[in-house]
């Protein structure tokens, strides 16, 4: 199986959840609906948790079981996670950047999945402030890609060593967060375009375009 098909059909996974999934996820859902009709209804500032918990029906306990702060259930953030079949045809053969783009989108949309986008957008408009909190799941989402390529590097050192053959400076970490760094921009250009739909989100091989473009930039640059 391809990288590009893997990553698509983990993003699209309908593997039917177990019985407390399903329950954890309508205990998520409620207190992020909760607090999105609070925050339209009252504002940001009287939102407050003791508010939403009593609209969701569950106690201010269980709300930081789901949620670190008030902002992250407005937006219907968690921490990204990084589902280790990702990497199963991970190869350096071929199109690493791509598959870095790719990895990297799939990780950091598991921070906001079932959420509204357009109506997150809307909230962040109404608040900027609150934007930071998707920077901070965006950076833990590549921290999680540069820990998983650190790992493959270490399985397959011949690629990094072919780099510092050439004379390029820099241990395998620098390596590691460059490639991450380079690999996020098709992410952020295509997110940045008039083509994106936060209504619609974003598939892996949306990035198609965006990574066609780079590398043609990139071979006139070098």
């Amino acid at each position: 199986m391809q990288f590009l098909q893997l990553c698509k059909n983990i993003w699209m996974s309908s593997d039917l959840p177990s019985l407390r999934d399903r329950q954890k996820a309508e205990t998520r859902l409620a207190l992020h609906q909760a607090a999105v009709a609070l925050v339209l209804e009252r504002g940001l500032d009287s939102a407050t948790v003791e508010l939403i918990t009593d609209r969701a029906g569950v106690s201010q306990r269980t709300f930081f079981n789901y949620f670190p702060s008030k902002e992250d259930a407005v937006l219907g953030l968690r921490t990204p996670v990084m589902d280790p079949a990702l990497l199963e045809d991970f190869s350096f053969r071929q199109d690493v950047l791509g598959q870095v783009s790719r990895l990297l989108l799939v990780v950091a949309s598991s921070a906001h999945e079932g959420v509204d986008q357009v109506r997150r957008r809307e909230l962040t408009r109404m608040y900027p402030h609150m934007i930071h909190r998707l920077i901070e799941r965006m950076n833990e989402a590549e921290d999680l890609v540069r820990g998983a390529l650190a790992g493959l590097l270490a399985e397959n050192p011949h690629w990094a060593a072919e780099i510092r053959e050439e004379g390029m400076p820099g241990d395998v970490d620098d390596i590691v967060r460059l490639v991450v760094m380079t690999a996020s921009i098709p992410l952020r250009f295509t997110i940045a375009s008039g083509r994106y739909s936060p209504a619609a989100g974003l598939a892996p091989e949306d990035l198609a375009p965006a990574l066609s473009l780079f590398h043609s930039v990139q071979r006139k640059l070098l």
